[in-house]
Parts: structure tokens; C-alpha cells; sequence
């Protein structure tokens, strides 16, 4: 294991990440329940306004916050981007630790914390396929909902026949 590499912790549903810094330790983002909690983000229907929760940057040994889960390097946009030099990322771990920061799981997650650190950018494959879960899920579910909607107005005009 190499400074910099990005640990994913298998943690059932919603994994957590982190990155290693050296000497056994990683740093990462953790919610406020804790990381292997999930933070959403509320809006209000009212005001339109989003109301996060908080994360803080933290740094701990792989062992405690893998807690006995499976974990593995996963470095899965080295192909993509050029991960950033160790001193780059250790100044930038420097820096964080022990922030506090806005949290929610689809748009400032553990993830994203992880990839900006290696790579200066900030993504979660994890929230983007869950956000490609949900619509699929209401194409598909406005899909069936208008099949019904035209089948019933379509029987409703052979009734008035």
C-alpha cells in the first residue's frame, strides 16, 4: 500500500472510503453517525433550499476504520486521471484534518473527499450509479404510468362509443 492509494471499505449497501497517508493510517469523511452511516441531503419543497448535514475529516488507523469489513486498494481512476504528487496530497491532508465540512451521500460523500485528494478531482461512482439506479427506476415507473394512463383513456373513448 502506497501513500495516496484509495481504500474502499465494504460496508454492504453503501461503501466507505478513504485514502492512505502512510503508516498504517488513512484519512477520510466521516458523517456524523459515524462513516458507515448515509447522510442525505433535505430540500425544501417551500423554499427550494438544501440542508446538509456535517462531515469531519478525520484520520485514523485502516484497522479501526475498516472495523473487521473486507477493504482493498481501488485506485479505479488512475485510468482516467494522473494522481497527484504525495506531497501535493499530504500538504492538502495537512490542511484538512480535522475540518469540518458539508456532507451528504450524493454530492460531497467519502468518496468524492477521496478522489479529490488523489486526483484534484472530486467523483463517486457510487452516487453516480445510484443516481442512474433512480432514473431509471422513474423513466421506467413514468413509463408504465403513462402505458395505463393511455390505456385507460383509450378504453374510457371505446366506452363513450
Amino acid at each position: 500500500m502506497e501513500i495516496g492509494d484509495m481504500i474502499e471499505v465494504n460496508r454492504g449497501q453503501c461503501n466507505h472510503w478513504a485514502l492512505y497517508i502512510g503508516n498504517g493510517d488513512v484519512i477520510h469523511l466521516v458523517s456524523p453517525d459515524g462513516p458507515s452511516k448515509v447522510a442525505f441531503c433535505s430540500v425544501s419543497s417551500f423554499s427550494g433550499s438544501v440542508a446538509c448535514s456535517k462531515g469531519m475529516i478525520t484520520i485514523e488507523t485502516l484497522q479501526d476504520v475498516a472495523a473487521g469489513n473486507t477493504y482493498k486498494i481501488n485506485n479505479y481512476l488512475d485510468d482516467e486521471y494522473k494522481p497527484r504528487r504525495t506531497d501535493v496530497i499530504m500538504w492538502d491532508v495537512d490542511k484538512m484534518r480535522g475540518r469540518t465540512i458539508k456532507y451528504n451521500l450524493l454530492g460531497n460523500n467519502c468518496e468524492h473527499f477521496v478522489t479529490f485528494l488523489r486526483y484534484g478531482q472530486s467523483e463517486s461512482k457510487q452516487a453516480d450509479d445510484f443516481l442512474k439506479d433512480v432514473l431509471t427506476g422513474t423513466a421506467g415507473l413514468l413509463g408504465v404510468l403513462t402505458a395505463v394512463a393511455a390505456s385507460t383513456t383509450a378504453a374510457a373513448s371505446t366506452l363513450r362509443k
